[in-house]
């Protein structure tokens, strides 16, 4: 925001740019959920299709088109898609892709604009269910349209919390090591299989803590954003900001949470392989 308050208006016109993208990405891989899926490995765990593709191809196709001089950075690698620019777009086409390669229906769209590494505009949108969240730094989170807040659960025995458990194998060793920490502590545990969702519904009050211990850029950029906005906190599991240039572990909840969770997660570390 300007000093006096006042929101950027290219700011506006990202997120809307952003909103009718995710719609209109949403929109596709919900057809395509029907159809046989053409599944790739790119990794141990890891797996893209050729729905992932499709929408990051009808996104990054769309944000070239109105903003040609922005970099765009997204999940599944393209060395003809220019990563730099003087606004950088942070892309998840799919996150939640082997729920949806399996047609397991938890799975978004994840877009976000930053300026100088700093995230000013974020979408998330749920095809399933035509849930568009949204964010604007300075102006709060929408569940669409209608302003939403993170819960005011401050007693831990009675939080939901989220628990991801990652691909590599330190990655899971370190939720392995965090599971008896808290599972006797809190209400009850989820693994949603979408971070992005996750962090969406963090936002809006449905999940009071989600605790992940490896994510991408394009992963937490929107979602932290709402979180922000929607009144709650977002780091790592250190306890540091979030970085936007490297993966990361992240710890999100209402706020009224925070301290007691990362201190039950006091000295846990993602090893080496």
């Amino acid at each position: 925001m300007s000093e006096t308050g006042e929101v950027n208006p290219a700011w506006r016109q990202w997120r809307a740019a952003a909103e009718e993208l995710a719609r209109a990405a949403g929109t596709l891989t919900r057809r395509m959920l029907a159809a046989p899926r053409q599944v790739q490995h790119k990794g141990f765990r890891d797996v893209v299709t050729d729905a992932d593709f499709a929408a990051q191809q009808l996104i990054t196709d769309g944000i070239r088109q109105r903003f040609p001089h922005h970099g765009c950075w997204a999940e599944e690698e393209n060395p003809d898609l220019p990563t730099e620019g003087p606004v950088r777009w942070l892309i998840d086409p799919i996150d939640g892709t082997s729920n949806y390669a399996r047609g397991i229906p938890n799975y978004c769209v994840s877009i976000a604009t930053s300026v100088e590494e700093q995230v000013v505009a974020g979408v998330i949108y749920d095809p399933m269910t035509d849930e568009l969240f949204s964010a604007l730094r300075g102006q709060g989170c929408t569940l669409n349209g209608q302003p939403v807040t993170v819960s005011a659960v401050n007693d831990l025995g009675d939080a939901i919390v989220a628990l991801d458990w990652g691909r590599r194998r330190p990655v899971r060793a370190a939720s392995a090591t965090t599971l008896p920490r808290i599972v006797h502590r809190v209400k009850t545990l989820r693994a949603i299989g979408s971070s992005a969702l996750t962090l969406a519904w963090v936002a809006a009050g449905r999940i009071d803590v989600h605790i992940t211990y490896e994510l991408g850029a394009w992963d937490i950029a929107a979602g932290q954003l709402m979180i922000r906005e929607a009144g709650g906190s977002v780091t790592t599991a250190a306890g540091a900001p979030l970085p936007l240039s490297a993966r990361t572990s992240c710890v999100s909840s209402n706020g009224l949470l925070h301290g007691t969770v990362l201190g039950l997660l006091r000295g846990i570390e993602v090893g080496e392989e």
